[in-house]
């Protein structure tokens, strides 16, 4: 059985605030898209973090960009968007930019009914990084459980 314990968390290089996790060992290497990824598994799984103001400016002056991104997770088995705010707080609103809270909920909402990204909201970078880990930890669960399925029928060379 896969634990906690067992995730090898690969974090980008570009990462400025890098997150602590409680139980994964961390590896840095450069990720082509997202922050953070699993090792062996960087091609298949991506996790986008974002605090509120780095969502603010990627919906705004930053959207091309943004959307080039979006289009790179697209071709991972799983992709997800950590928001590093609540959604009472982003409806609260309040910022210094032109973008409003119904814009800002409302491409949230495009970003996963219409690219298939998750978007998970949390708190604080403490919970950011347990979403991080559990996103990542049932990922490869998920592989790990496959594995196991098809193995009877893997012919040994």
């Amino acid at each position: 059985m896969i634990k906690k314990s067992d995730l090898v968390i690969i974090q980008d290089t570009r990462e400025q605030n890098p997150l602590v996790f409680k139980n994964a060992t961390v590896e840095v290497m450069g990720l082509s898209t997202g922050d953070y990824s699993l090792k062996h598994f960087t091609d298949k799984v991506t996790i986008e973090r974002k605090s509120l103001s780095d969502l603010l400016g990627s919906l705004g002056v930053g959207r091309e960009r943004f959307m080039n991104e979006i289009q790179r997770m697209r071709a991972y088995e799983y992709s997800a968007l950590v928001i590093e705010s609540s959604l009472t707080n982003i409806y609260k609103g309040g910022w210094r930019s032109a973008i409003t809270a119904a814009s800002v909920v409302g491409s949230l909402q495009a970003l996963s009914s219409k690219y298939g990204i998750h978007v998970f909201f949390a708190d604080n970078s403490g919970l950011v990084a347990d979403m991080v880990e559990g996103l990542l930890y049932h990922f490869l669960r998920k592989q790990h459980e496959y594995l196991e399925r098809i193995k009877p029928y893997l012919v040994n060379s």
